[in-house]
């Protein structure tokens, strides 16, 4: 059988299975045990946060024949089956209510008037034909145009997904003709409690602290994460303890720089000490990292001191224990102020390296400024006339 990748795998199919979206799921529950489904949603937010694979869900229980004619299994449960033919058809692929399409590949006016005249057909099974969007904001405005009449007067079979990263860019006569649902970025905790799931299936001995760097490196994308453990899965295949995933293994693989680096930057600042400084700037370009991602996660390192300097907690420190105590150890060497003005000086470099010749020595010049920030050099007094 042809391997399958771990985000198809474990795919959601019930509402319940869908991480972090809560807010989603119980509105659209709701709505299909009131009988109060509408005929367009627009789902927004990240990408791999869950807004294809609801609209998935949702387009599976309008059609779930259990839920049509078990009032009582609709009032508590409330998920498509899985056993009746609607959903045996949607899983095998061969449903002809459900039509899925790619804006952005299909995003001129005959694309729009062809999938219009096509609504115009009721459902072969079942109460409603659903059309999935996705990437809807990559319509063009004739195609956009194309579409209103459809979307203010469907057909009573009909019904509409929208799902897209970029809310911004629907029109508003678009937008206001449909439900909203704003998808949230799924929690590092949520992440990590999902791969750790994944992992027990797959019979793989995982590291906490490896789930938590993958689901870090994912930034609230549960399909970038479970993708990433793929890759790391087979890097991991021929290590010491075969089929174990460790946070040296994670770490060596996406490349990532470990946090004693930044505490060597932060004591650096605080010692005032310019060779420790350059040594960690040598271990950077030494070691083949992207001065730009160690910037980038150097404003983090400083944005956790703020956190903690202002909540005098690291509950919002997203690291293991060791590491949070650290910060807590830490954060008074630094003042909020100083900590502020290296943040903003950090991001006004990462602009202008974009741009810059030898950025060797300018990497290493920014890392030296810090300590100036931090340690002014203090102005000589002038000599009043009374001292002459």
């Amino acid at each position: 059988m042809t391997y399958q990748v771990i985000a198809r795998k474990y795919r959601p199919a019930k509402f319940a299975d869908i991480t972090a979206q809560e807010h989603v799921t119980r509105t659209i529950q709701n709505s299909l045990r009131m009988g109060r489904v509408g005929h367009g949603y627009i789902f927004s937010g990240l990408r791999g946060v869950g807004k294809t694979t609801a609209a998935r869900v949702f387009a599976k229980a309008v059609n779930c024949l259990k839920m049509m004619e078990d009032p009582e299994y609709l009032q508590q449960v409330t998920e498509p089956c899985g056993e009746c033919e609607s959903c045996r058809d949607f899983d095998a692929g061969t449903s002809f209510n459900i039509a899925e399409f790619d804006a952005a590949s299909n995003n001129s006016v005959d694309d729009i008037r062809m999938l219009r005249d096509n609504v115009r057909y009721g459902p072969q099974k079942g109460k409603y034909r659903v059309y999935i969007i996705d990437e809807v904001h990559m319509l063009s405005i004739a195609a956009f145009n194309a579409f209103l009449k459809t979307l203010e007067e469907p057909p009573p079979h009909a019904i509409f997904i929208f799902a897209t990263t970029e809310l911004h860019k629907i029109p508003a006569t678009i937008a206001s003709r449909c439900q909203r649902f704003n998808f949230k970025r799924i929690p590092l905790e949520d992440i990590q409690r999902q791969l750790q799931l994944v992992c027990d299936a797959e019979h793989i001995t995982v590291d906490s602290d490896a789930l938590q760097l993958i689901g870090r490196k994912a930034q609230g994308s549960m399909r970038d994460a479970q993708s990433i453990l793929d890759q790391v899965i087979a890097f991991s295949a021929e290590n010491d303890h075969e089929g174990s995933i460790s946070y040296q293994g994670v770490a060596e693989l996406l490349n990532y720089i470990d946090d004693d680096q930044m505490f060597a930057v932060t004591d650096a600042v605080t010692e005032h000490n310019p060779v420790r400084m350059l040594d960690v700037a040598q271990f950077v370009i030494r070691n083949g990292y992207d001065e730009q991602d160690f910037l980038e996660k150097l404003i983090e390192h400083l944005r956790n001191f703020l956190v903690v300097q202002n909540l005098s907690s690291t509950r919002l420190v997203e690291r293991p224990d060791a590491i949070r105590d650290r910060y807590q150890r830490d954060a008074g060497n630094l003042s909020p102020r100083s900590v502020m003005e290296m943040v903003d000086f950090l991001l006004l470099t990462q602009k202008e390296l974009k741009f810059q010749f030898e950025y060797q020595f300018r990497f290493e010049l920014a890392l030296l400024k810090l300590i100036d920030i931090v340690h002014p050099a203090v102005p000589q007094k002038k000599k009043s006339l009374t001292s002459l």
